[in-house]
């Protein structure tokens, strides 16, 4: 089973950028960087195609989604954190080290919905309501896929 976890982890890890990772996975971060630039380039090929902006709406769009990406791959470092403690904890898991796992997952998805109420008045300026909504419709499905892929690959506690 600890096979299949690390296993798991090195397939989700693509989906976050340089992030403090338990030491026991410290010698995988050239692979991981390069799966994950690779996984970045697929996302926004999505959006490319499915967001359909004027010239005009692109510039400004781009540059905002960048930032966007780089807060928010900051806060995804803490989630490969605890991905890869849950991995590195797993066989041996102690109800201490469980609870903050719980705690640090949630405030991963407090920190991800702050930041994206906080890009909403910024996108909100530069594109049409739609395509807010549009683009916020895409972000939300792109995250599906990511959260069923995780939630295949990680077992369950005590599993």
């Amino acid at each position: 089973m600890r096979k299949t976890l690390i296993a798991a982890a090195f397939v989700l890890l693509p989906l976050f950028a340089f992030a403090q990772t338990n030491e026991q996975f410290a010698d995988m971060n050239d692979n991981i960087e390069m799966v994950r630039s690779m996984a970045a380039l697929e996302r926004r090929g999505v959006i490319t195609k499915n967001l359909q902006l004027s010239a005009d709406e692109s510039t400004d769009f781009w540059v905002l989604y960048d930032a966007y990406e780089a807060e928010k791959k900051r806060i995804n470092d803490q989630l490969v954190k605890v991905i890869t403690d849950y991995a590195a904890n797993y066989e041996d898991l102690s109800d201490e080290l469980a609870i903050s796992l719980v705690d640090d997952s949630l405030k991963v998805q407090s920190d991800l919905l702050k930041l994206r109420k906080k890009y909403l008045k910024k996108f909100r300026k530069v594109l049409a309501p739609k395509t807010v909504a549009r683009f916020y419709q895409i972000e939300s499905k792109l995250d599906a896929i990511s959260g069923l892929t995780k939630a295949r690959g990680i077992p369950l506690v005590g599993d």
